[in-house]
Formats: structure tokens, C-alpha cells, sequence
């Protein structure tokens, strides 16, 4: 499947600030289907999305799990997920 902004919303009011800005997403696509390259492409803040920058948190509930990612966006608006991030 793809990404489905219907289901892609900001937790918070998060205007006017350069904190690391979180998101709820859901969808029933897999988890290897979301960390797949280009998923959130249209969303980020170069391609005139949703605003999605580098740093910013998703938290997102698929098919087979639920985890939280930080996002990395270069320059051209490519979005890559931090598929490692852990917390203590």
C-alpha cells in the first residue's frame, strides 16, 4: 500500500519552534513496507508536505507493530527513518 495522510497528524501545536516536532501515524501497512525508502517523501518540509524536517519523531501503529522513529531529511527531501532509535 502507501502512505495515507488521513492518518498522518501532528501531536501537538508545534508552530514557531526549532524542537523536534513529533507525529502520530497509522496504517495497515507492515512495518517493512513503511521503512521502506521514499515512504515519507511527499511529507517532508522540501517537497511541500506536511512539513516533516530532520529530527522529527513518528510515532506510528501498523500492521505487525508499533514503534517510534526519529527522521532524517537531506536536502532534496529525501526521508530516512532511524530504525535503531531505543529509548532507556
Amino acid at each position: 500500500m502507501a502512505l495515507t495522510t488521513d492518518t498522518f497528524i501532528p501531536m501537538s501545536a508545534q508552530g514557531n519552534s526549532n524542537a523536534p516536532r513529533s507525529f502520530s501515524y497509522g496504517t495497515e501497512d507492515a512495518a517493512a513496507v513503511v521503512e521502506a525508502a521514499g515512504y515519507f517523501n511527499i511529507l517532508a518540509k522540501k517537497t511541500g508536505g506536511y512539513g516533516l524536517e530532520d529530527k522529527d519523531f513518528i510515532f506510528s501503529t501498523m500492521s505487525d507493530a508499533t514503534k517510534v522513529y526519529q527522521v532524517g531529511v537531506d536536502s532534496n527531501g529525501a526521508v530516512t527513518l532511524d530504525t535503531s532509535l531505543t529509548f532507556a
